[in-house]
């Protein structure tokens, strides 16, 4: 790479690259951080739907609790509730399947009111477990006695012996500040059902899946959608039921699955965005890279062409300062003089017009008159007129000539020209292979011109960029040999301006073919 070049490349990289990477990491960072920020905001207002439903179902125990104490009718050390009053009070709270009322110390049951269709039976009454629930009650009591109401639940045991019904416990103030224990049993099932499934659905609002599961059996009792089973991504216990936990998700994803999905998309953007970025710098420096390298070749062409004309000109006008002043007798020096100056202005003419007809051709400003044009004849002109210079090379090419090839409508002059551009690389790049072959002929798609050499061949990898403008095979393989760089890119042009083609076949140290191939008159559109 040349220096200028890395020096181009090492701008853009500290410029663009190595920013754009600094960039990257820091947003990929940045995404992460917030994606856990996110994730964070969301389980924290899920936090907050768990808490409102527990407080919610705390409220509606301790409205349960006020109505039991104002029913409750205190007599002496005992007391009793109001006449219909638990009656009452079950039928409008199916989720209680029980209520009593016994002395402080939990030995005496003064009132007890079981439903009918209660779902479990005490297990040797109320007073066989009270006892077990001592240091509970004087907490509870302790509490009494500064005036503040404590509601607590424990678990007792069912018919069965296991633990698994809730009672509520709290302290009725009786006459003369005389507590009593009051107990609510419940129906778990019941409770989340009736009590807490209104309050799941509005908390839910379309967004969460609230459930309720039973954290002894792993069974779900309530989901506020039905046959949403999916794992809840937050659990809570239940305050009144220490063996239920409300859940709680996002309907459809999960946050977690919305936090990565949400990473994985800003990660594509910032990737494509990279892409894109990173594709604008490598257009630019392969733009950067093409117009120095142009640069550089129309330098090379400068120079070339400085060496092509400059050549010439010496020789002739050497030779004619010799004749000019008589310093040759012999009539065939004097021939070979005039022959050579004749040549090197043949030479001359022929750069001159390569130039004129590239700078019109690259300007699209060269005109083509058009006609019928006998592909045999060309040659033949060609051979004609460039057989001295052919000669003088020491080349006396093969001829072979079809002459059932058709017509082909183009410029005549110009078919010629890139002829002329053919044999003259072929003679500059031959060495001392001193073979030359010209045929023409038919392919299905039209008649073709065909010159072969035996000279120093062309790498396949330059064999598309030798027709580019300017440009000529590294010095290095082709020592020695001047050229401007524009005759097989004059013949390309020509060629392409007839709608046809030039095909190459070459091997290093073989030779090359050029195969001029035009298409049929009646295909060719004009």
């Amino acid at each position: 790479m040349p220096r200028t070049l890395r020096g181009v490349a090492v701008i853009i990289l500290l410029l663009v690259l190595f920013p754009l990477l600094i960039f990257t990491v820091y947003e990929i960072n940045g995404l992460s951080a917030g994606e856990s920020f996110v994730a964070g905001v969301y389980r924290g207002q899920l936090d907050v739907v768990l808490f409102s439903l527990n407080q919610f179902a705390w409220n509606v125990v301790n409205t349960w609790a006020s109505t039991a104490e104002n029913g409750w009718k205190p007599s002496g050390n005992r007391g009793t509730f109001s006449p219909g009053f638990t009656e009452k009070f079950l039928g409008k709270n199916p989720a209680i399947d029980a209520v009593f009322v016994a002395d402080s110390a939990g030995a005496e049951i003064f009132s007890f009111t079981e439903r009918p269709d209660a779902e479990i039976r005490w297990l040797g009454g109320p007073g066989s477990w009270l006892a077990g629930e001592r240091p509970l009650i004087d907490k509870l009591l302790a509490l009494s006695r500064q005036n503040y109401r404590k509601i607590e639940p424990c678990m007792i045991a069912d018919s069965s012996g296991r633990k698994g019904v809730v009672v509520l416990l709290f302290v009725l103030r009786g006459l003369e500040g005389v507590p009593a224990l009051a107990g609510i049993r419940l129906r778990e099932e019941r409770f989340v059902q009736d009590v807490l499934a209104e309050r799941m659905r509005e908390a839910a609002a379309g967004e969460f899946i609230l459930s309720v599961v039973n954290t002894s059996t792993g069974e779900s009792v309530y989901a506020s959608e039905e046959g949403a089973a999916a794992e809840p991504e937050q659990r809570r216990q239940l305050w009144l039921f220490p063996d239920l936990a409300a859940g709680i998700r996002l309907k459809g994803e999960t946050v977690q699955q919305v936090a990565q999905s949400r990473v994985r998309r800003d990660l594509v953007i910032l990737l494509v965005l990279d892409a894109f970025l990173l594709t604008g710098v490598w257009v630019v420096f392969r733009s950067v890279r093409r117009e120095m390298e142009f640069v550089r070749l129309k330098s090379d062409f400068v120079s070339n062409v400085s060496h092509e004309l400059r050549t010439p000109l010496a020789l002739i006008r050497m030779y004619a300062e010799t004749l000019e002043m008589g310093r040759l007798t012999e009539d065939g020096k004097k021939q070979d003089y005039y022959a050579t100056i004749v040549k090197e202005t043949e030479r001359l003419t022929h750069l001159v017009n390569n130039l004129l007809n590239f700078s019109r051709m690259d300007a699209g400003r060269r005109p083509y008159a058009l006609a019928a044009v006998d592909l045999n004849a060309a040659v033949k002109g060609v051979l004609e007129s460039f057989s001295p210079h052919l000669r003088s090379e020491g080349f006396f090419p093969e001829v072979t000539l079809d002459p059932s090839i058709p017509a082909v409508r183009a410029d005549l002059e110009a078919v010629q020209e890139a002829i002329i551009n053919i044999l003259d690389n072929a003679v500059k790049y031959s060495g001392a292979q001193k073979y030359l072959r010209v045929a023409t002929g038919a392919r299905p798609e039209g008649p073709y011109v065909e010159i072969e050499d035996r000279g120093r061949g062309i790498p396949t990898e330059y064999h598309k960029r030798v027709f580019e403008t300017f440009f000529r095979v590294p010095a290095g393989r082709n020592p020695g040999v001047n050229g401007s760089g524009l005759g097989l890119s004059i013949a390309r042009h020509i060629m392409e301006a007839h709608g046809g083609r030039i095909d190459l076949q070459s091997t290093p140290g073989e030779g090359s073919t050029f195969t001029l191939v035009f298409r049929n008159e009646h295909n060719t559109g004009h």
